[in-house]
C-alpha cells in the first residue's frame, strides 16, 4: 500500500503546481490585458496629435520654388 501513498502524494504534488501555474497564468494574463489596454490608449492619443500635425502642416503657408 505504501505505493497508492506515494502515487496519490504525487499526483497531488502535479496538481498542486498545476494550480500554482494556472493561477500565475491568470494573474499575468490580466496584467497584460491591462498594460493593452493602456498602450491602446496611448497610440489612439498619439494617433489623434498625428492627425492634428497633418491638418496644421497643410494649413501652414508654403514658399514657392524658384
Amino acid at each position: 500500500m505504501a505505493r497508492k501513498a506515494t502515487a496519490k502524494t504525487g499526483v497531488e504534488q502535479v496538481l498542486a503546481e498545476t494550480q500554482r501555474l494556472v493561477t500565475r497564468l491568470v494573474a499575468e494574463n490580466r496584467t497584460l490585458k491591462t498594460r493593452n489596454t493602456r498602450l491602446a490608449a496611448e497610440l489612439a492619443r498619439i494617433s489623434k496629435g498625428w492627425e492634428q500635425i497633418r491638418a496644421l502642416a497643410k494649413q501652414a503657408p508654403r514658399k514657392r520654388r524658384s
